[in-house]
């Protein structure tokens, strides 16, 4: 069974710029990041478009070592993988089919991953511009616009690829906003999309906090 890897996405995301972060709200966004990584319960529930097309991604992290994901392709959802870690122990599943023991070789890159991602503070996440406060899904936030963001492939360009056709180098088209809960300081949500149309974005990534969150070994 395949496990996602979302450090790809977490790379988007955290990515660092070329040249140090100097913008005025740079500063903010990291201590926003900080607080995350000292969180101990974090939901990230991600919308993607991949070679068989899109799909949602819900990985939820429980310190000291637990994370679940839930891959789901919204043509088909009753084939949804769901990955559970527990310590050096991972297991898998497709749809409502039997758990499997994950073998050693992935368990140990989801146990990286999930080090590298939750246990890390984050050194840089790139450049940013303040966009002032407003209320996102009744949530209310404050927006920081990414300042010379590395070039992105639009959902044209990546369906064409899928097709075999030859595309156009990524143009700079998509921006990248994330967004701060005003209470918490903590990240809520981060998005690509093209200038002017940020209701539509082409990545989204929501996070919370649950406190009752549960992350158990799996029986069959």
């Amino acid at each position: 069974m395949k496990f996602y890897l979302p450090g790809i996405v977490a790379a988007l995301a955290l990515v660092a710029t070329a040249g140090a972060a100097t913008a005025d709200c740079s500063n903010e966004v990291l201590q926003a990041f900080t607080r995350q990584s000292n969180a101990d319960m974090v939901r990230k529930e991600m919308n993607l478009i991949g070679e068989e097309g899109p799909f949602t991604m819900t990985v939820e992290y429980m310190k000291p070592d637990r994370m679940r994901q839930v891959v789901t392709p919204l043509v088909a959802p009753e084939k949804s993988t769901e990955t559970v870690l527990v310590g050096n122990e991972a297991w898998s599943r497709s749809g409502s089919g039997g758990w499997q023991k994950v073998d050693p070789t992935t368990t140990e890159q989801i146990v990286n991953f999930f080090k590298s991602t939750l246990a890390e503070t984050p050194k840089n996440v790139g450049q940013f511009e303040c966009m002032g406060a407003e209320t996102v899904d009744g949530r209310k936030v404050r927006a920081y616009r990414g300042v010379d963001e590395p070039k992105q492939k639009t959902p044209e360009q990546i369906e064409a690829e899928k097709r075999g056709e030859a595309t156009e180098a990524p143009k700079n088209e998509a921006v990248r906003v994330i967004y701060l809960d005003v209470d918490t300081g903590l990240p809520a949500r981060i998005i690509f999309a093209r200038d002017g149309m940020l209701d539509k974005p082409i990545f989204k990534e929501v996070y919370t906090y649950p406190a009752d969150l549960k992350i158990e070994k799996p029986v069959n």
